[in-house]
């Protein structure tokens, strides 16, 4: 097998591992805890805070997504949470909808859209997403980090 270029980069062929970055950073590694311990009736307490504001610090940080981009994920979540009104029955329907933002953070990232932070934080935060109150703690800990992340992109432009 030899090399070729596919639309996102080169591919070695011949049994050796694919560049499934494609030349770019490894990928960011994020870290959310939404419960305490295995209790998942105890939200994390520095959830909406310093957990929160670290991953806006680490997105600013890497100047590689503009808020705007930030707030456009932000209200894909928020589509769907008014779609879903609280509803088991329309979180199910709506499940799919919401791994496919996986999709688009990966279509994003590709077209350097956003950086390789935000768009583990994305996975991330989609990973977690098993249960109707897994996705509302989700929705308000991606609202705070819009919020810590304004804030911090203000703070940086100035």
């Amino acid at each position: 097998m030899g090399n070729f270029q596919g639309y996102r980069g080169n591919y070695q062929g011949g049994g050796g591992k694919s560049d499934l970055n494609h030349g770019q950073n490894p990928p960011a590694n994020v870290n959310i805890e939404l419960y305490e311990g295995n209790d998942k009736n105890k939200i994390k307490i520095d959830l909406f805070d310093t957990q929160a504001e670290n991953a806006a610090k680490r997105i600013i940080d890497e100047r590689a997504t503009k808020i705007n981009q930030i707030r456009i994920f932000y209200n894909q979540f928020l589509v769907i949470n008014e779609k879903i009104n609280n509803s088991e029955e329309s979180f199910r329907r709506q499940l799919p909808y919401i791994k496919m933002i996986k999709a688009r953070a990966k279509y994003s990232k590709g077209r350097k859209n956003i950086g390789n932070y935000f768009e583990n934080f994305l996975l991330k935060c989609i990973d977690e997403v098993n249960t109707l109150k897994d996705f509302k703690i989700i929705c308000s800990f991606f609202e705070a980090v819009v919020a810590h992340a304004t804030y911090y992109d203000k703070e940086q432009h100035n």
